[in-house]
């Protein structure tokens, strides 16, 4: 993991830090320098507990010591001007996926390779079930270790196209293929030290709340059509018709007349 101030690299002996900001350095920064990289470097530095200058757009000889100080706790020439090659800035932390080259090795190239910290989950979801996510759908990840967390989708892509079946069969590549779907856990502390990982992950395509509900078990199919549950007041059964909602978990949702409730219905065993 690369925060504010920690070095990404270092050319000939000397620390290039990362800094937070929009914008990369472009060009060397010094006393009576103006604009928006300046008020980019005195918010870093302020950020690193440097003081002596304000947090603006104008780089002051306040600035150029607090630039100095900066430079002595990397190592390296006290200058009190920022080139820029000194500093490699992003928009925030940075988690390196892949070192790209050696020590010793000639400044050429790509040094690393580095992701966002923000860890994603992603599905390969089965292409006959788009119309049942969007974005903002509610999901659970379930987590090799046993634990739960909830997310949300965020990005849902187009859908790929399977490789063809053995034999020609193109309609059951159809039915292969697959679209990523992307989604984002908020707490990210529910991923515990996971980076990679296989997941079983959950998705609420619709909801129901404040409805009745008995398990599908407890249906009872109707002669001429349609389902009934075995309504149980104290020691006698009856059947009452029942309308069938959404089914979610071994449960399906009920209601009709007589339908209420508390009601016991019979089960089998």
């Amino acid at each position: 993991m690369l925060e504010r101030g920690d070095a990404v690299y270092a050319v000939d002996e000397k620390k290039v830090p990362l800094l937070y900001g929009s914008t990369p350095l472009y060009r060397t920064l010094d006393a009576g320098a103006e604009g928006n990289d300046v008020r980019l470097l005195e918010k870093n530095l302020a950020a690193l507990g440097h003081t002596g200058f304000t947090v603006d757009d104008t780089y002051t000889a306040g600035t150029a010591r607090a630039v100095e100080d900066w430079q002595r706790d990397l190592g390296r020439d006290e200058t009190g001007k920022v080139a820029p090659r000194d500093a490699v800035v992003a928009s925030g932390a940075r988690r390196v996926d892949r070192v790209e080259s050696a020590r010793g090795d000639s400044a050429s190239g790509d040094v690393l390779t580095w992701t966002g910290t923000r860890r994603t989950v992603t599905v390969d979801l089965e292409a006959r079930y788009e119309d049942l996510v969007e974005e903002g759908t509610k999901a659970t990840v379930a987590l090799p270790d046993g634990t739960e967390a909830e997310a949300r989708v965020t990005d849902v892509g187009s859908a790929a196209t399977a490789e063809p079946a053995e034999g020609g069969d193109s309609e059951s590549g159809a039915d292969e293929a697959t679209l990523p779907v992307e989604l984002t856990v908020k707490d990210q502390k529910k991923l515990g030290r996971y980076q990679a990982a296989p997941v079983d992950v959950t998705l609420a395509a619709e909801t129901r709340e404040d409805v009745l509900a008995v398990p599908v078990d407890a249906l009872v199919a109707r002669k001429g059509g349609g389902y009934a549950v075995q309504a149980v007041t104290g020691s006698a059964v009856e059947y009452r018709p029942v309308e069938l909602g959404m089914f979610a978990g071994g449960m399906v949702e009920v209601s009709g007349d007589g339908i209420t409730e508390g009601l016991k219905v019979a089960v089998p065993k």
